[in-house]
């Protein structure tokens, strides 16, 4: 048996998700200040150099504002944050994500996708169907191995439908799944579960019949369509 490396987090790390923590769960309120690197540093007796480092981040994640007068102040990071300050709100909630989470990132993914979608539909190549059925002949191939992992199904969708996004040739789009990779995964892992392997392999296949008939509006539609099915199961778990 084999456990893999064990790591432990840094002293930084875990000053960091300590603030992050108080301010998510409003321990420490939009205005608030904090207590200066000095105090910081006699309260929790880490270096001044690892306090600075890790209201830096804070600030970077757009959770702090920092300015020369007035120190480290809570700030709005609704308005001023980041995907760290996403992932910091999902490990808060143990990993998942909220319903209202959950529901934004699918209108995300409507809008990113989607519009993808649309493009390729509207324009695309046949080296770009051939792509894309090179991708869907990797899933066949996989669900017919017994045994197979669920993740590894969830990444060739995940690669499918950045294919998608790769070939609408929007430089943004990729980049944005990317972005995403660790939610869409949970996603695509939660969809497999729900509705099977196979039903979502053929669903990646009626995209790409539409994308062949150039059916722009038919797979933006099916899209939103899956993503309602997808809300409604989400819904009645709760």
């Amino acid at each position: 048996m084999s456990i893999g490396v064990i790591e432990v987090p840094s002293r930084k790390e875990l000053f960091v998700r300590k603030l992050e923590e108080q301010i998510l769960t409003g321990k420490l309120k939009v205005g608030d200040s904090l207590p200066s690197e000095r105090q910081l540093q006699e309260e929790t007796r880490i270096s001044k150099t690892v306090i600075h480092a890790g209201l830096v981040e804070l600030e970077q994640k757009g959770f702090l504002e920092i300015t020369p007068r007035r120190g480290a102040v809570v700030a709005n990071y609704e308005e001023t944050g980041t995907m760290e300050t996403l992932n910091a709100l999902i490990r808060l909630n143990g990993g998942n994500m909220t319903r209202k989470q959950t529901r934004s990132f699918m209108e995300a993914r409507i809008a990113i996708e989607g519009a993808a979608l649309r493009r390729l539909a509207s324009n695309h190549t046949e080296e770009d169907i051939l792509f894309l059925e090179a991708i869907l002949a990797q899933a066949d191939a996989l669900l017919e191995q017994p045994g197979y992992e669920v993740s590894e199904l969830a990444d060739l969708l995940f690669r499918y439908h950045r294919a998608i996004c790769v070939r609408s040739r929007n430089e943004f789009f990729p980049l944005l799944l990317n972005e995403f990779k660790s939610l869409i995964l949970e996603f695509w892992v939660r969809s497999i579960l729900r509705f099977g392997a196979a039903q979502n392999v053929h669903l990646a296949k009626r995209y790409l019949d539409f994308i062949r008939a150039g059916d722009a509006e038919g797979a933006f539609q099916r899209l939103v369509r899956s993503v309602n099915e997808y809300l409604a199961c989400f819904d009645e778990q709760d």
